[in-house]
């Protein structure tokens, strides 16, 4: 765990997938040509006045009205209120429409998934999944859909997660050929048993490679694998890990960074003993990266395949709209070729990565209908730190489990300062560049000390003025101060949290990363909206699930569910899972309007989505039961069944058991 280095490219969280930036050059798209002129047309939409349940249409933020009748025609939203109102301004505009009886269900505005990584996720959906968290494929729906005992399981940590069930998930998975590597994806030391070291430096699960060592000691990769070559990349995107036979492939490989390696390196065994097979940031990536063999790397067709399953499951989850958090030039292309042929069903927002050709373009505001119907640019993107479960978010103080360096890690150090106590000019400068583009910022920040220098860079680059009408963000803001929050009050800048970072990892930073600092300090999302933030909730996906619901539940909820039992089992039971921080706990209403109305907001978007306003395109979903309604237990809100997605008066996905 943790970085040995300081790097303005280097990898964290799911902002940069570095897998997808080294292997995005083996797909073939020369057959994808006049892209932009060539995407499939929207199919028609329904005229229908829904009435029968519950509705919130949310108009203006407004959290308490309900209303009887909701009317749509054309793709938009007509009329809400009372269903003699709603008919009558249907009839004066002359729609002939059918009505549907919403039988008790409750229907709201599309859910938004305000920070998600797209292709980037689906491009290693195909390696083995070694993450913690289990996620239900479109095949575990259809086969479990009666079972609700089994679709419970969506979105919660497995009940064993350990050395001995990684070890089983990869000796079930080992090919015949011993020249095929295996490759797995979100592997989670973080969420693996630690041990607390009193008076000393906590320690969190470890992974080496060592054929000297006898035995089946725990972290030792050759002790699953020797023949093949085995390379997992963690779920904080920040390191990899190889067994012997990775690291003798990587270091025998003809690929550029492998070259360089033998020039620092006269035998592989000085690699091995000097890496462990742990390699962290782009340059030890780099070289196991493109060490990959060629026919193991991307595929267009299954790249298709895995984005229409990503796709669809934001559907299945009441998900109307993702805003991509780092779109690059070529991800932008390959959507648009799986546009040809396919009609989304959802639309997309994104930004892209500062100083990349697109963010030199005329920043263009606001956003218009037309952009905001399929796929609009909002903004610029900066990475000034690491994870905090990677142990590379940057930090005030050390962290209280080992790791190298022991602050973690900061992006845009000055020449001969790798630990920046004050906030580096390299920073500054890039701060005040971007903010001069005219594009809104999204800055991610994690650690505290990489949230205090975002919040003294924005205020210099923003020379007295408020960042509000721009809505700069920062990104996860996982250690928050008071200061900060009343800083960035000031300055109008707003946070979105990835408020997984409580549910799943609070536990384990309480009792072994952070202590008492994550009771303290952890995604202040109360606090925020006590100082007027506006906040959205996030899922970062695929460092968490895509799951709206989800994120409502756990900002309400602040439940731990990493606690162990005696056994070692993730505890199930809600009521035996403590609290991180109850005085930050949200409302139903505040977390339902942070992934609704005020994600809207933040996405450049809320003049055609996040409410169900007259003309705002009629993206809705209907849920079996209210999340609003005290008697649904909130221990249960990921639980509640969505029973249709609606995408612009267009059903795009329905429940069978509806």
């Amino acid at each position: 765990m943790g970085s040995k280095g300081n790097d303005h490219n280097c990898t964290h969280c799911g902002c940069e997938n570095p897998i997808w930036n080294a292997l995005k050059h083996t797909l073939d798209l020369t057959a994808h040509t006049g892209l932009a002129s060539s995407l499939a047309p929207e199919p028609d939409s329904e005229s229908i006045v829904f009435t029968g349940g519950v509705i919130y249409p949310l108009k203006d933020g407004n959290m308490d009205d309900r209303v009887e009748a909701l009317g749509i025609h054309g793709g938009d939203v007509v009329a809400s209120g009372s269903l003699a109102d709603v008919q009558a301004r249907m009839k004066a505009k002359g729609i002939a429409y059918q009505t549907r009886l919403l039988e008790g269900k409750t229907l709201l505005p599309g859910l938004i998934e305000p920070h998600v990584h797209i292709v980037q996720t689906c491009a290693i959906q195909g390696w083995l999944d070694l993450g913690a968290i289990m996620e239900l494929s479109p095949e575990d729906h259809a086969k479990n859909r009666l079972n609700p005992d089994a679709l419970k399981q969506d979105q919660r940590l497995r009940p064993c997660y350990d050395w001995n069930w990684l070890k089983g998930e990869i000796r079930k998975n080992i090919p015949e050929d011993s020249s095929t590597w295996i490759l797995g994806r979100m592997v989670d030391p973080a969420l693996m048993p630690f041990k607390e070291v009193k008076g000393g430096l906590n320690q969190l699960t470890t992974f080496h490679c060592d054929l000297n060592e006898t035995g089946d000691r725990v972290g030792n990769l050759d002790s699953i694998v020797t023949q093949n070559p085995l390379l997992m990349i963690s779920a904080s995107m920040h390191t990899i890990y190889l067994n012997t036979a990775a690291c003798e492939a990587v270091y025998n490989s003809n690929n550029e960074y492998s070259k360089e390696l033998r020039t620092k390196y006269s035998t592989c065994q000085e690699y091995i003993e000097d890496t462990h097979g742990n390699l962290q940031e782009k340059a030890g990536m780099m070289p196991a990266i493109c060490s990959i063999p060629f026919k193991q790397g991307l595929d267009l067709l299954n790249i298709f395949r895995y984005i229409n399953d990503y796709f669809e499951q934001a559907s299945r989850r009441g998900v109307t709209l993702l805003y991509d958090a780092m779109m690059d030039t070529f991800s932008k292309t390959v959507l648009k070729a799986y546009d040809l042929k396919h009609h989304r069903n959802l639309r997309i927002g994104y930004v892209v990565p500062y100083d990349s050709k697109d963010s030199k373009k005329k920043a263009d505001f606001p956003v218009t209908r037309e952009a905001a119907r399929s796929f609009y640019q909002a903004g610029l993107k900066l990475i000034s730190d690491g994870s905090n479960q990677g142990l590379t978010g940057y930090q005030a103080q050390e962290y209280c489990c080992y790791t190298e360096p022991p602050l973690g890690n900061f992006n845009f150090c000055d020449p001969g300062d790798t630990t920046p106590t004050v906030i580096p000019d390299a920073y500054q400068t890039t701060i005040n560049d971007a903010v001069a583009t005219g594009w809104p910022l999204m800055i991610h920040a994690n650690g505290d000390q990489a949230i205090e220098f975002t919040l003294q860079a924005y205020e210099t680059a923003l020379g007295g003025c408020s960042g509000l009408e721009k809505r700069h963000r920062i990104e996860h803001c996982s250690l928050l101060t008071d200061s900060h929050i009343q800083t960035m009050k000031r300055l109008g800048v707003s946070p979105s949290f990835l408020i997984g970072h409580v549910g799943y990892w609070g536990y384990s930073f309480e009792k072994a990363i952070f202590k008492d600092k994550a009771t303290r300090m952890l995604d202040l999302c109360q606090s925020a909206l006590d100082h007027k933030l506006r906040i959205s909730l996030h899922s970062d996906c695929s460092v968490t699930p895509l799951g709206p619901l989800r994120s409502m539940e756990q900002a309400v909820t602040r439940k731990m569910e990493g606690m162990r039992d005696n056994q070692g089992l993730f505890i199930r039971d809600p009521r035996q899972q403590p609290i991180l921080n109850e005085a930050e706990c949200l409302s139903r209403k505040q977390a339902l309007k942070a992934i609704t109305y005020d994600a809207a907001w933040q996405c450049h978007a809320e003049d055609w989505m996040g409410s169900l306003q007259d003309g705002h395109f009629a993206d809705l979903v209907i849920l079996e039961q209210d999340p609003l309604d005290e008697r649904v237990p909130a221990t249960s809100i990921r639980d509640i069944k969505v029973c249709e997605t609606w995408k612009g008066g267009r059903k795009v996905y329905a429940n069978l058991d509806s």
